[in-house]
C-alpha cells in the first residue's frame, strides 16, 4: 500500500480502508507523492529543505452539495495502538501542519490537474481541496473525543488551507454506529445518504437526491440524513441519526426538520440517538409527535439507539 503502509500497521490500515468503503469512499488512490513547491517553508528542520509530500489516501468525487464542483479529499491517516496523548495539542498541531503543507503543494500539482481532467464534460467550474485527518487510537480505554480536547488550539498563522476535517474515535464511532444500526434494524432496505438541496446546489442537473457516497461536508456534521429504500416495493423511509443523546428538545427539532424536507418522498421517519431508552423515553416521543398538531397523524415515527465499535470493521468481512 505504499506510503500508507509505512505510516500505519496492517490492522490500522484495514480499519481505515473498511471505514472508507462503508461511507462509499471506495477505491481511493494511495501512495501518491507530490513535489514540494516550498522546500524551505515546509522543511521539517532548519537547513534541510523538503523535497516531497506523501499523500496517504486521495478521494476525488463530484460534490452533491455544490453546483458543478469537484471535491478533492486529501486524506492523512494517523493510527496508533497507544492512547491519544495527554494533552494532545502538540501532536495535533504536528498532524495539521503536515497535512496543510501537503494541501498547499497539492493545489499546484499534476495530481490535482489530472483529477480535475477526469471530470471534464460535466460542466465543472471549480474544485475544493479539503484535508481529512483520520486520527484513530486502537486503545479502547483512551479518551475517545480527542477533537474536543484540541478545539482551542491556536495554529500557525502561516498555514495555508481552506478546510481540514478531523475524524477521531468518537466521530468515527458516530458514523459507524449510525450506518450499522440502520442496516441492522432495516435489513430489507437499501441504505442511501440523503443529499440536501439549497441555494448552493439547485442548478446542476447532474446532482442526485441521494446516493451511496457520504458527502465530504457531512463527515463532521452532528446529523447524518439517510434514505432507506425497501427492496421489495421501493418505498422510502427518511432516517436521521444524531450525535446527540435523546431529549425532548432534540426530538422536537429533528421531527420538525424531517417533516419539512421529506414531504415529497416519505412520511415514515426513523431517528437514531446515541442514547435512547424505549421504556423511559417513549412517552416523550409521543408528546413531540402530538406537538405537530394536525400533521401528527400523517407520520409514522420510530426511534432507536445506536451501538457498536468501528474498530471491529475488519472482523465483519
Amino acid at each position: 500500500m505504499g506510503e500508507l503502509s509505512k505510516k500505519i500497521g496492517e490492522h490500522g490500515e484495514r480499519v481505515v480502508l473498511e471505514f472508507l468503503k462503508m461511507i462509499g469512499w471506495a477505491a481511493p488512490g494511495d501512495g501518491e507523492t507530490l513535489q514540494c513547491n516550498k522546500p524551505d517553508k515546509h522543511a521539517k528542520k532548519e537547513g534541510s529543505p523538503r523535497t516531497t509530500h506523501g499523500i496517504d489516501l486521495f478521494f476525488p468525487h463530484k460534490s452533491q452539495l455544490e453546483d458543478f464542483t469537484i471535491s478533492n479529499a486529501i486524506i492523512s491517516v494517523k493510527y496508533t495502538s497507544k492512547p491519544y496523548p495527554s494533552p494532545p495539542n502538540n501532536k495535533f498541531k504536528e498532524h495539521i501542519t503536515d497535512l496543510s503543507q501537503t494541501i498547499e503543494c497539492f493545489a499546484r500539482s499534476e495530481l490535482r490537474d489530472q483529477s480535475n481532467r477526469e471530470y471534464e464534460g460535466l460542466g465543472i467550474r471549480r474544485s475544493n481541496d479539503t484535508g481529512v485527518l483520520f486520527w484513530f487510537s486502537g486503545n479502547r480505554d483512551s479518551e475517545q473525543d480527542v477533537v474536543g480536547k484540541v478545539a482551542g488550539v491556536i495554529l500557525d498563522k502561516e498555514l495555508d488551507f481552506n478546510s481540514i476535517q478531523v475524524i477521531d474515535n468518537a466521530r468515527a464511532a458516530f458514523i459507524y454506529n449510525s450506518i450499522i444500526t440502520a442496516r441492522r434494524i432495516y435489513d430489507t432496505c437499501e441504505l442511501n445518504f440523503h443529499y440536501a438541496f439549497n441555494s448552493s446546489n439547485y442548478t446542476d442537473q447532474g446532482i442526485e437526491k441521494y446516493g451511496k457516497i457520504l458527502p465530504l461536508e457531512y463527515i463532521t456534521s452532528p446529523i447524518i440524513p439517510m434514505r432507506l429504500i425497501d427492496k421489495s416495493n421501493n418505498k422510502q423511509k427518511f432516517c436521521i441519526s444524531t450525535i446527540e443523546n435523546f431529549s425532548e428538545d432534540a426530538m422536537k427539532r429533528l421531527l420538525n426538520f424531517a417533516s419539512d424536507i421529506s414531504q415529497d418522498f416519505s412520511q415514515e421517519f426513523i431517528f437514531i440517538f446515541t442514547q435512547y431508552d424505549e421504556l423511559e423515553d417513549k412517552s416523550i416521543v409521543n408528546k413531540c409527535i402530538r406537538s405537530l398538531g394536525e400533521r401528527s397523524s400523517l407520520f409514522d415515527v420510530k426511534v432507536h439507539c445506536s451501538n457498536g465499535d468501528f474498530r471491529g470493521l475488519i472482523n465483519e468481512q
